[in-house]
């Protein structure tokens, strides 16, 4: 098998597809997938993807918008790079055979929480992720350039000098590890809010693209900022699905048991940016010791409900609820990693030749609050961003690479490690979640620091070393989100309420390290 690549790229969401579809014009390209591509939150995104391609709308209106909801944080050069390119990628894949939804002729946009114009995409009603998964697969499938590796799991990533190398891969199916080598690493792996006990995330999202370049010796940035979807689904045991954004911009209401709206007398509404909707949603819920409030559709028209919203019906039909007669349960669930590993605006980490997209990423654009809709926006972006730096750079030479220990496969194990990532999932939700205190982390970081201490696993073995991911990566989340002492975007504190001029930067974490506070090109 050949194990040389011009590229690797790590992730089969919509920002590793396209990279490797732009990749594949300049040389081979290695492209890994754990799973297959439904299992990403792209294909499951149905909010759609906002650009400024209306007559009413430009790039400094999307560019305004994203830094209010950013709250200080979003780099500006990032986010300009995101409102213009945006608007330029968009008219680049239509001309490629890219369907977006048209009404008389024209594309349809459609208005979202945080948003001041019409500006938001879709594809086949809100199946816009799964729509643009499915156009760039097609893209690649038939691409002599791209060999595709699938139940792949990122194990480490070599690097010599501070340049990468190349990564380990454990096969899933034949239960042994195997390396690729590139001196042009691309991390798409996704977020990590999968290791959250209530989340919208496969539960496969579990930051390992994140801990692999941490223990690579890469910075990752602004970990403490987690969105909650403020609408998913919170009915008996059934999945934690999520109820589009879309629904609210088309006139959907936010109603208690006996379908009175919760919003009234507060500065809330249901448009209003998904951190301050969730910490409301919470605080009612909260209040009234009740464990869900529910989405009411009354106010659409049942054609269009059949017609733009058919994949919500019919999911939601399955678990006996007709969204265009009942109301639906929701409560807020752990949805979108904010921060990442730290790039610049044209994708590279601190590492040289390691690059991360997508929301693995933190490339500035999101600041302290994503903006609806920006993240498959951004995939798009920042992947052929990357590509066209890569092909600047001079050629590195690979190193002699050493072999590493064969990984085992113990199930005894896995047993005991789902039971820890069930525990961290629920400590996270209790102590990390919508709202937080110093006490409430500082007791979260204790169980971490003894789960750490008690587990003894083994170094090769591939759930011991999972679990110790796992609970290093709930650390990371803890110390930052501990540190910051202020109220900023999706990171709120009951003891400290309001923002501080103090920590409007990024919280830094870098391996063998202490957390630090980066001023970088923010608003």
């Amino acid at each position: 098998m050949n194990n040389r690549f011009d590229y690797i790229i790590v992730g089969q969401g919509l920002a590793g597809l396209a990279a490797a579809y732009f990749a594949s014009k300049n040389g081979s390209v290695a492209l890994i997938s754990k799973e297959n591509v439904k299992a990403s939150n792209s294909y499951l995104a149905q909010g759609g993807v906002a650009a400024a391609i209306s007559k009413n709308d430009s790039a400094s209106l999307h560019f305004n918008d994203t830094i209010a909801a950013g709250k200080g944080l979003c780099n500006n050069s990032a986010v300009k790079i995101l409102v213009k390119e945006g608007k330029e990628i968009i008219n680049e894949i239509i001309r490629l055979g890219m369907k977006f939804d048209v009404k008389e002729s024209e594309l349809a946009v459609s208005l979202e929480g945080g948003h001041s114009q019409r500006r938001v995409l879709h594809a086949n009603g809100i199946a816009t992720g799964k729509e643009l998964v499915k156009f760039f697969c097609g893209l690649i499938a038939k691409n002599n350039n791209i060999t595709q590796f699938s139940n792949a799991f990122l194990q480490e990533i070599i690097v010599n000098k501070n340049q990468v190398q190349g990564i380990y891969l454990v096969d899933l199916k034949k239960e042994k590890s195997f390396q690729l080598l590139s001196t042009n690493v691309v991390l798409a792996t996704g977020g990590f809010t999968g290791i959250y006990q209530r989340t919208t995330n496969p539960l496969s999202t579990i930051g390992e693209g994140i801990i692999a370049a941490y223990n690579a010796g890469a910075s990752i940035e602004n970990i403490e900022f987690i969105q909650f979807h403020p609408t998913a689904l919170h009915y008996s045991n059934f999945p934690t699905l999520l109820l589009s954004e879309a629904l609210r911009g088309d006139g959907a209401l936010i109603v208690c048991n006996k379908g009175k709206r919760i919003l009234d007398n507060t500065s809330i509404s249901e448009l209003s940016p998904r951190d301050e909707l969730s910490k409301t949603i919470f605080q009612y819920l909260k209040s009234k010791k009740k464990k869900n409030v529910y989405l009411s559709l009354a106010n659409i028209d049942k054609q269009a409900i059949l017609n733009k919203y058919s994949f919500l019906y019919k999911s939601l039909k399955k678990y006996g609820i007709d969204i265009t007669q009942a109301k639906v349960p929701i409560s807020p669930a752990a949805h979108y990693s904010v921060g990442g590993i730290k790039t610049t605006v044209n994708g590279e980490s601190s590492i040289k030749g390691l690059y991360a997209i997508g929301e693995v990423a933190s490339t500035g654009v999101h600041g302290a609050n994503r903006l609806a809709s920006n993240s498959l926006l951004e995939c798009l972006v920042f992947s052929k961003r990357v590509v066209a730096h890569s092909k600047t750079q001079p050629q590195s030479k690979e190193n002699e690479i050493k072999t590493l220990a064969q990984i085992t496969f113990n199930h005894q194990i896995r047993i005991k490690h789902l039971t820890i990532k069930k525990r961290i999932g629920e400590l996270l939700l209790d102590n990390v979640g919508i709202i937080r205190t110093d006490e409430q982390m500082e007791k979260c970081l204790v169980v971490l620091n003894r789960l750490n201490k008690n587990y003894t696993g083994t170094q090769s073995e591939f759930y011991s070393i999972q679990t110790q991911n796992l609970i290093k990566l709930a650390s990371l989340i803890t110390k930052a989100a501990l540190s910051r002492k202020e109220s900023r975007g999706c990171h709120f504190r009951t003891d400290f309420p309001n923002p501080k001029p103090k920590y409007r930067a990024s919280t830094i974490q870098t391996k063998n390290m202490k957390l630090t506070y980066e001023i970088n090109g923010t608003n």
